[in-house]
């Protein structure tokens, strides 16, 4: 079984993960702040301190680097240790500590300035349309820097809009979100994939929406390299219109 870390554990994303992973894998857990889950151990780590994400590294096989700001609108100041020398200081530990592999949760952000109405591709340029999207490009840099002179296998996941249920302020007739919406099943779904795929795989940039009718971000490589098959479709969850009096 296969000893993964998740950084960010504490978060909405990662708690909900670490959930559906326990008993998948053999889990750490690691955040700033304590996890609300007691599926797996805790180890504390601020990933602003090398020293610290050194240690929770120790003994991993794959690290699946979800801690971040994840404001899209928060500032350099709060971006910088967290999202920079953060995303910096889990590459080199992960590498410094003969990790197999980093899952990298990159974002839609980091291709935000395209139109909403052109398909992103993985081969187009990067073009994030704020800072935190940029910090994202960052971060899959770092996994091709990585991957080409350390060895580790690093696989970027650019996670589209993220909602916890069918219930949510982006989903509604006519919403620009939802063809990136990417619901916690599907999502789930993609991590244990760039987990568990092949170690030919060295570095790799996979898109994350689910099954939606029209979808903001092309799947083929990841359906074709990761074999992800989402489930859900934002535009199902439209609530019925009501009827006619």
């Amino acid at each position: 079984m296969r000893t993964v870390l998740i950084t960010g554990a504490a978060g909405r994303i990662g708690t909900f993960l670490a959930g559906q992973l326990a008993g998948r894998y053999t889990l750490r857990l690691s955040d700033r702040v304590a996890a609300t889950t007691d599926v797996a151990p805790f180890v504390p780590a601020d990933l602003a301190v090398y020293d610290q994400v050194r240690a929770a590294c120790d003994g991993i096989d794959t690290v699946v680097h979800l801690g971040a700001d994840p404001r899209v609108d928060a500032p350099w100041e709060s971006l910088l240790p967290a999202n920079v020398a953060g995303t910096y200081h889990v590459f080199e530990a992960a590498a410094a500590a003969g990790c197999r592999r980093v899952v990298f949760a990159s974002s839609i952000n980091a291709m935000g300035a395209y139109p909403h109405d052109t398909q992103i591709r993985t081969d187009m340029p990067l073009r994030p349309a704020n800072l935190y999207g940029a910090t994202k490009a960052w971060g899959e840099i770092l996994g091709r820097l990585y991957a080409d002179t350390r060895g580790l296998s690093a696989l970027c996941l650019r996670f589209g809009a993220v909602i916890t249920g069918p219930v949510h302020h982006w989903i509604y007739p006519g919403s620009p979100f939802m063809s990136a919406v990417l619901t916690l099943h599907d999502l789930t779904a993609l991590v244990a994939a760039a987990i568990d795929a092949p170690d030919r795989l060295r570095f790799g940039i996979y898109h994350g929406v689910s099954a939606n009718r029209w979808q903001r971000m092309d799947l083929s490589d990841t359906r074709d390299e990761l074999g992800y098959a989402p489930q859900d479709d934002a535009f199902a969850m439209l609530p019925a219109p009501e009827a006619e009096p």
